[in-house]
C-alpha cells in the first residue's frame, strides 16, 4: 500500500493533479507555443499512463484501499483547477488549469474501477490531446501577432478575426464537453463510471460522483466569459496592441488548426475506432484490479 501511494503521488506530479500541479502552470505561461502543445498533448499522458499500467494493475489492493482517495484527489483537480481557470487573466494560464481540471476527469474514472469509469479516463486523454493542442495553438496565434496574452486587453475580436473567432469556439466548446464533441464522450463515460462504481462495490461514492458534475458548470462558466470578454462586444484593445496587428488566420495556422477541429468532431460524433480498441482493456483492467484487489485484501 505505501508502493502504491508513493509511485501514485509520482504519476500524480506528472498527471498532474492537485496539490502537485503547481509547475504546469508556470511551465506553460513560460514555454514556447510548440512546447506547450507537446507538453499538454503527449507528457502529461505519461502519468496517465503510468497510473493504468504500473500502479493500480501491480498493486491492485492498494487501488481498492485507496480508491476512494484518488477520486477524491481527481474531484478536487476537477473543481480547483477549473476555479483557478476562472480567476486567470493569462489566456495561456486559463487552458494550463483547464487541463489541470480535465485531468482529474481521468483520475476519477480509473479510481471508479468500471469498465466506462476507465474507458472514459482514457478517452479523456485521448480527447484532451487533440483539444488541449488546438487550445494552445490558437493561445499562440493571437501571442505570435501581438506579444500579448492578457485577455482583459481584447474585446471584440470576432468582427476583425472571424475564422480565428470560429476555431476558438469550436475549441472551446470541445473543451466544456458540449455534446457532438469528444470531450463530451470522454466526460459522460466517466460520470457513468463514477455513478456505477458503488453498485459494483468500487471506492468510488455518488456523492463524489454528484460533486464532480460542478466541473462542468465551472468549465462552461470560464470558457463562455472568456468568450464574452475577448470576442464579443464593441471592437478594443488596451496595452500596446495596435490595430494592424490584430488580422485573421494565415494559411499556415489555417492548416495546423483545421485537422483538429475536424477531429474533435469526428471523434465526438463517432468515437467507436477508439472506443473499440479501449473497451477490452477497460474491461479486463476493471476486473482484473477490483477482484485482485478485493482478493488481498481480505487475505493478505
Amino acid at each position: 500500500q505505501w508502493a502504491f501511494l508513493l509511485l501514485f503521488i509520482g504519476f500524480a506530479i506528472k498527471l498532474p493533479a492537485v496539490p502537485v500541479h503547481t509547475w504546469l502552470p508556470d511551465a506553460h505561461v513560460e514555454a514556447p507555443t510548440a512546447i506547450s502543445v507537446v507538453l499538454a498533448a503527449l507528457l502529461l499522458k505519461i502519468g496517465g499512463y503510468g497510473l493504468a499500467r504500473i500502479v493500480f494493475p501491480i498493486f491492485p489492493d492498494g487501488a481498492v484501499h485507496f480508491g476512494w482517495f484518488v477520486g477524491l484527489v481527481g474531484v478536487i483537480s476537477i473543481i480547483y483547477g477549473g476555479l483557478n481557470a476562472m480567476s486567470s487573466k493569462d489566456l495561456k494560464r486559463l487552458i494550463a488549469y483547464s487541463s489541470v481540471s480535465h485531468m482529474g476527469f481521468v483520475l476519477l474514472g480509473f479510481a471508479s474501477l468500471t469498465t466506462e469509469g476507465i474507458a472514459g479516463g482514457i478517452y479523456q486523454m485521448f480527447s484532451h490531446g487533440i483539444i488541449t493542442s488546438m487550445l494552445f495553438l490558437l493561445a499562440g496565434v493571437i501571442y505570435d501577432r501581438t506579444s500579448d496574452r492578457t485577455i482583459a486587453n481584447y474585446s471584440g475580436l470576432s468582427g476583425k478575426m472571424p475564422i480565428y473567432t470560429a476555431m476558438v469556439l469550436v475549441a472551446f466548446f470541445a473543451s466544456m464537453g458540449l455534446p457532438g464533441f469528444s470531450g463530451f464522450i470522454a466526460e459522460i463515460m466517466v460520470f457513468l463510471g463514477a455513478f456505477k462504481s458503488s453498485s459494483v462495490q468500487g471506492p468510488v461514492t455518488e456523492i463524489l460522483a454528484v460533486i464532480s458534475t460542478l466541473g462542468l458548470i465551472i468549465g462552461a462558466t470560464y470558457y463562455l466569459w472568456t468568450l464574452q470578454r475577448m470576442f464579443f462586444g464593441p471592437f478594443n484593445l488596451k496595452g500596446n496592441i495596435a490595430v494592424e496587428q490584430v488580422y485573421d488566420l494565415t494559411q499556415r495556422e489555417y492548416i495546423m488548426l483545421l485537422p483538429l477541429a475536424v477531429a474533435t468532431l469526428f471523434f465526438g460524433v463517432y468515437p467507436q475506432p477508439v472506443i473499440g480498441i479501449i473497451d477490452p482493456f477497460a474491461k479486463h483492467f476493471a476486473e482484473f484490479v477490483l477482484g485482485a484487489g478485493k482478493s488481498l485484501t481480505l487475505n493478505p
